[in-house]
This record gives structure tokens, C-alpha cells and sequence, in this order.
């Protein structure tokens, strides 16, 4: 056999499996449900284009020949391949699955989230296990790509085709500051307050200021940063012990406005509300598992959010 790959009519080769595996005619036919001419033709082109027998008729059909029997292994492993490639996805089992996610989510959405979503998958799949990341990581395409993240949960949106989103919740952003602050009046904060008063502040993240940065950059003002730190937890015990102002998500100063001698007014200039998206590498859209976990999180979110 001396025949390159594009000189071959790959079809005949599902033809030869079919007939190594049933050594009849009839039967390899009605497997492929094809006719017997048409399987006998299509033998025929095969032996032609091999230049091989390939089976030798007997009282008991067709016997392969040592070439057919060396040629039948490797021809039977690549269409068992193809079909696996073109087979759907298995299912997810949640309950029998053994699996681990990495996903990258800030310490506010940790401490938000995660008791919630833990206490449901504990029920759902005990198997299941989650490796979270903090999202100080500098370069999260890359690690989605990289496959060291799964998931992400953020409000950054990276400029890239290979990344899918998928909306969990708006985040409006609030002002906080202590009980007696000077800023305050009637539990308002205005602009010219804002601007001259010292704030916590975050380091900037992938390299670009926050979108609070941004719509400050955009009014031509700037904050003046007493304190730069890199959790969001820490903010409301900060402020209320100092004269510094935090910026933060509402239901993070509603979490702790009845806990701390903190205030809470809105912030001093327009600015729509942070988007938060499940991130997650494009070419995992079809990943079941992936799917399993980005619906758990979800509904997680959803009866947070009714609660």
C-alpha cells in the first residue's frame, strides 16, 4: 500500500471497519444501512485504490488478510477519535462529579457569596471542590486562556474576543463616612466635600484606574488618598474609627451600617452602576461542568438578592 491521505475516499474506510467486524456482506450492509451492492461497490473501489485484497471469501464470509487485520487497528482507533470528537459533551454529574474550579472574586464577594454557594453545593455535589483566587491577579485572560482560573467574578471588562460574559448583578456605588463626619449634611456629601476630603483608596488593577477613577478623571477631579489598601473589608471599620471617606458598593454599606457608626449618602455625581459578570474563556462555552457551576452561582446570587 503506497497511497497518500487526500488520495483516498474516506468513507470506504468506515465500509472496511463495518466489514472486518461483521465478515459478511449482509450484515455490514444492514449495520451501515446501505445497500449490499452498494457495500460490495464500495469494497471493490477500496481494494482498488489499496491495491490490497483485503478478504478472501470463505465458507464463513469474508476473512481479512494479514495487511487488512495490520491496516483495521490504526483505521478503527481515528474513527473511533472522530467520534468522539463529534459526540456531544457527557452530562455533568454535580452529585458523583470529583472536580475542582478555580475562580477569582474579590473579599467582598467572597464574604457575600461564598457561604451561600458553599452550603449549596455541599447539598447538591459534596464532591465538587473551589479554589478561590483573589482578584489582585494582574493579567486574568491569561489565566482564564491558561486554564489556571475557570472562572472569574468581576466588574472589569477585558478587551479581548476570546472572553465570555455573563451579567450577575448591578453594583451601585455609595459614599460612607462616620457618625459627626464634617462632610455631612443631612446625610449628604457634596461635590467640593468630596473632592477636598481624604478617602481609602484602591491600587489601580490590569493596569487602569477603577471606573470610579475614570468618571472622577472625566469631572476633572481627583481623590486624595489618606489610605491605600487592598480589601474592601477592611473599609467600613476604617472609616468609622477616622475622617476618612470610603467608596464602596451600597449592599456592602448597608451590611454594615447597623453594625458601625458609619453614614451612608450618595455619591456626589452621576455614575451608572458597576456591572458584575461571571467571566470565563470563550472556548469553554460547551464545558457542561463549567455550565453546572456558572447556574449555581448564579441562583445564588438571585436568591441573595430576594433575601
Amino acid at each position: 500500500m503506497n497511497l497518500k491521505l487526500h488520495q483516498l475516499d474516506m468513507n470506504l474506510l468506515r465500509v472496511f471497519d463495518a466489514l472486518v467486524q461483521e465478515g459478511n456482506l449482509t450484515r455490514a450492509a444492514q449495520r451501515l444501512h446501505m445497500s449490499q451492492p452498494a457495500v460490495s461497490n464500495a469494497l471493490a473501489r477500496l481494494r482498488q485504490q489499496l491495491g490490497e485484497p483485503l478478504f478472501v471469501r470463505t465458507a464463513r464470509g469474508l476473512t481479512p488478510t494479514a495487511a487488512a487485520l495490520a491496516l483495521h487497528r490504526p483505521v478503527r482507533a481515528a474513527l473511533q477519535l472522530l467520534q468522539d470528537a463529534l459526540a456531544p459533551p457527557p452530562a455533568f454529574d454535580p452529585a458523583g462529579a470529583a472536580q475542582r474550579f478555580s475562580i477569582a472574586m474579590n473579599d467582598y464577594a467572597q464574604y457575600a457569596l461564598l457561604p451561600s454557594l458553599v452550603a449549596r453545593m455541599r447539598g447538591l455535589a459534596p464532591g465538587v471542590t473551589l479554589h478561590i483566587c483573589p482578584d489582585t491577579i494582574d493579567d486574568l485572560p491569561t489565566q482564564l486562556a491558561a486554564g489556571s482560573l475557570d472562572l472569574a467574578i468581576d466588574y472589569l471588562h477585558f478587551d479581548s474576543a476570546e472572553l465570555s460574559y455573563a451579567p450577575l448583578l448591578e453594583e451601585e456605588l455609595v459614599v460612607i463616612a462616620r457618625h459627626g463626619h464634617a462632610s455631612l449634611v443631612d446625610d449628604r456629601i457634596s461635590l467640593s466635600s468630596y473632592a477636598s476630603a481624604e478617602h481609602v483608596t484602591f491600587p489601580n488593577r490590569a493596569g487602569r484606574g477603577s471606573p470610579l477613577e475614570i468618571v472622577l478623571g472625566s469631572a476633572k477631579l481627583r481623590r486624595r488618598s489618606g489610605l491605600c489598601v487592598p480589601s474592601y473589608m477592611c473599609i467600613p471599620a476604617v472609616v468609622a474609627a477616622s475622617d476618612l471617606l470610603g467608596t464602596v458598593p451600597r449592599r456592602l454599606a448597608q451590611h454594615f451600617v447597623e453594625r458601625l457608626p458609619i453614614a451612608i449618602a450618595p455619591l456626589p455625581l452621576a455614575m451608572p452602576p458597576l456591572q458584575v459578570s461571571l467571566i470565563w474563556q470563550r472556548g469553554r462555552d460547551g464545558d457542561m461542568a463549567l455550565q453546572w457551576l456558572r447556574q449555581q452561582i448564579a441562583d445564588t446570587v438571585a436568591r441573595l438578592r430576594q433575601g
